[in-house]
């Protein structure tokens, strides 16, 4: 069905106005695509924002007119589509070379300044290593909007718009990278290709997760070196979050093809089932997202950078404009890898492994245990052992020690930090209070702050709560598991933060989180 986005100003590319009516002092606008797209894209947005622009237009940002170069003809393979006719990107030449498409970014005047100094600047390097990576973009503009605490994601990709919440502003520029970076990605995996079977989740947010790190890692110009630690850092990090996601989860939901052979199957009437589609927790899960990436993070690292990145732009071409199941990416990439990578890898072999089961796949099992520590996993370790010893010194002591002298740190390996300080039985309020000091946690990223908040409540660290409060208020899409951490410690002083948060902000909270946190808290 086809479906899209428009706003008032400025329509270009394959939407196209309609006729304009007005009625009784409103105005009608209808937009129509050229590019079918599937209906759950749909996307319209409705405010008051400031529009903002690039002050300068490189060549890069206008697609320039001729053919290709052979040797870019050859890296886009040009040929003929597997889709329905529509205007394609694909077959456009000058488009095929378009690094930076045009961009805008909607926001609230308050968040004005931090847009045109962080997200403005972001934009260019982002969609160029995109491009560099995946080749074509199959879209003609983006616009980026920053969207209020109350949204339940962290961001949110439709054609020719992203959806960034204002959580992604706040700290260094590490975060809202990041998170451009995936809704990017969705552009190619979960828009320009989409899943023929809702639960295959993975196909859409494995990919988008797996390629924001690529894409990161290429925008900020990383030497490989430095692109593989960080990499692995990262790894770490969703290594640890895929162990607690199945440890507290239903063995059914941890599957990311739940109904094997019979996935992508509908009836005479067209319908199909969407397994567990109807259950609330289901969207507060995130093991599509984590199960899928280490399955192509496995796939990259068993054929190789280079050839797996090959291959990818070739699905790309191959598939873009078309709804897909897992076997179709699959086999195609055993069809297109040299004998010797393949390795005894079979689709067969990779549904029963990673897609049809719960639990840890066996293949990524094998390889954390056999792994080694990066070297911005092991210098986390070290500040650790500083904190552990800070930590057990009396308050007060007879002989003045040596200070601890404290690394500075990646938003990353803050977050690493802090997980792992959250795995020490006790933390003094001294500790607590020289570590808010050391690592000016109240001015990091949203995903330092929620583990910051998790210190805090675990240590009833009570001269930090107006954190905790600040955070509910301002980062609600992640603050619907600390409402659960409050109320299991059962101190009334924490219950009773966590009743007067929720009403403060469950008037403007997403409907599904607002009934969870009630849950939690009546």
């Amino acid at each position: 069905m086809p479906s899209g986005y428009g706003t008032k100003p400025n329509l270009r590319g394959d939407q196209l106005p309609g006729p304009q009516t007005s009625v009784a002092g409103y105005s009608s606008w209808h937009y129509y695509v050229t590019m079918p797209m599937p209906a759950s894209t749909f996307t319209i947005a409705v405010g008051c924002w400031t529009e903002m622009k690039p002050e300068t237009c490189s060549s890069n940002d206008l697609a320039a007119e001729g053919p290709l170069p052979p040797s870019e003809a050859n890296s886009r393979y040009i040929g003929i589509c597997g889709h329905m006719e529509y205007p394609c990107r694909f077959q456009n030449p000058s488009a095929t070379i378009q690094e930076i498409i045009p961009h805008r970014v909607f926001a609230p005047m308050c968040f004005k300044r931090v847009c045109q100094e962080t997200l403005l600047r972001l934009i260019p390097p982002c969609l160029s290593a995109a491009h560099s990576v995946l080749g074509t973009h199959p879209f003609s503009r983006l616009d980026v909007l920053i969207v209020p605490a109350n949204f339940p994601s962290l961001g949110m990709a439709s054609p020719h718009i992203i959806f960034l919440s204002q959580s992604t502003l706040t700290g260094t520029s590490h975060l809202c990278g990041t998170r451009l970076c995936h809704e990017i990605a969705h552009a190619w995996f979960g828009l320009a290709i989409g899943a023929r079977d809702w639960t295959e989740e993975w196909l859409s947010e494995g990919f988008a997760t797996h390629l924001e790190d690529v894409f990161w890692a290429e925008a900020q110009q990383l030497a490989p070196r430095e692109a593989q630690e960080q990499q692995e850092l990262r790894a770490c990090l969703r290594w640890r979050r895929l162990q607690d996601e199945l440890r507290d989860s239903p063995e059914e939901m941890q599957v990311l093809r739940p109904s094997k052979e019979k996935t992508g199957r509908v009836s005479d009437s067209g319908a199909s089932v969407i397994k567990n589609g109807l259950k609330p927790e289901k969207i507060f899960m995130q093991v599509h997202y984590l199960k899928g990436y280490f399955l192509l993070r496995f796939l990259a690292k068993r054929l190789g950078d280079e050839t797996y990145f090959s291959f990818l732009r070739k699905f790309v071409y191959t598939f873009h404009g078309q709804l897909i199941l897992s076997q179709d990416f699959l086999q195609m990439l055993l069809e297109n890898i040299p004998e010797e990578k393949k390795l005894e890898l079979s689709v067969e072999n990779i549904f029963q492994d990673w897609l049809e089961s719960s639990g840890i796949p066996k293949p990524l099992q094998r390889e954390r245990q056999a792994g080694t520590e990066c070297g911005l996993v092991r210098q986390v370790s070290a500040e650790v052992t500083k904190w552990v010893r800070v930590n057990r010194r009396p308050r007060k002591r007879k002989r003045r020690g040596k200070e601890e002298v404290f690394e500075k740190l990646l938003p990353d390996q803050l977050v690493l930090l802090l997980e792992l300080l959250l795995e020490q039985k006790t933390l003094s309020p001294r500790t607590l209070q020289s570590l808010q000091k050391t690592y000016h946690l109240h001015d990091q990223d949203a995903e330092v702050r929620h583990r910051w908040c998790e210190l805090i409540v675990k240590h009833k660290f009570t001269k930090a709560y107006n954190s905790v409060e600040r955070f509910f208020q301002e980062d609600q899409a992640m603050g619907v598991y600390l409402y659960g951490e409050l109320m299991v410690s059962e101190d009334a002083r924490q219950q009773q933060l966590a009743r007067r948060c929720f009403e403060l902000v469950k008037g403007q909270m997403d409907r599904s989180s607002a009934e969870v946190v009630a849950e939690m808290l009546f």
